[in-house]
């Protein structure tokens, strides 16, 4: 193994560099005008459901961190078990948020098994229904499936920011900058979800799906703008 391959593997360097990212996003939030819309409806729904399935498009997950209010209900992510998702994971975890990894971007029967089990047990999910590899803004019918097995909600969350950078990555991702203005929004999507479902219809409700995150994504963008 190289030398930095074996740099981008160590344990400590990889707590380092998510301890750095946790500095830079609270920086961000501490330092932004920042407006959030949506999260009361959403604590409702955990209220009333047990738990919900939270979507954002991974070009929008570096304020994930804030998708959720733990002091309400416990919520964790889906990570992919590559380099960039392992690191999303540590974040998280130094947030606050539990972890399931996704080996090799499919999930197991064991996987599969403790992400329902926590839905049903009260844990909120959040992950990226287009990644990890994308393609960008197409939203696969994993969240769909999960929503109709354990009988919870969909919500949309997204950000905005008046000040950011865009990486050259394949999701265009956003990383926001301090001293601006955030937009915050969460947005239920208020479809009903079928008990059963062909493959073809599956596919049509993901694309509705993914057209939904993309109209909030563009009220999140406007009203940082506005």
């Amino acid at each position: 193994m190289s030398l930095r391959k074996r740099i981008a593997e160590s344990p400590a360097v990889n707590r380092a560099v998510a301890g750095m990212f946790r500095a830079w996003l609270r920086l961000v939030w501490a330092t932004s005008r920042r407006e959030a819309d949506g999260w009361a409806a959403v604590a409702d729904l955990v209220d009333r459901h047990g738990a919900v399935i939270l979507v954002c498009w991974h070009q929008r997950i570096m304020m994930t961190p804030w998708i959720f209010d733990l002091s309400h209900a416990p919520c964790q992510g889906l990570t992919s078990t590559g380099r960039a998702g392992r690191m999303m994971g540590l974040v998280h975890r130094l947030f606050g948020y539990g972890s399931v990894p996704m080996p090799k971007g499919v999930l197991g029967a064991a996987e599969m098994r403790l992400v329902l089990s926590g839905l049903k047990k009260g844990v909120s999910m959040g992950m990226s229904p287009d990644g990890p590899r994308g393609p960008a803004r197409v939203a696969k019918v994993m969240p769909i499936q999960w929503a109709r097995a354990a009988r919870v909600p969909v919500v949309v969350f997204t950000f905005s920011a008046s000040r950011y950078w865009t990486w050259s990555t394949w999701d265009r991702l956003m990383f926001p900058k301090p001293f601006g203005r955030l937009v915050l929004l969460w947005r239920p999507w208020e479809r009903e979800i079928p008990a059963r479902f062909t493959e073809e219809e599956g596919e049509a409700l993901a694309a509705e799906l993914s057209a939904f995150m993309d109209a909030v994504t563009a009220e999140a963008d406007a009203r940082v703008s506005a």
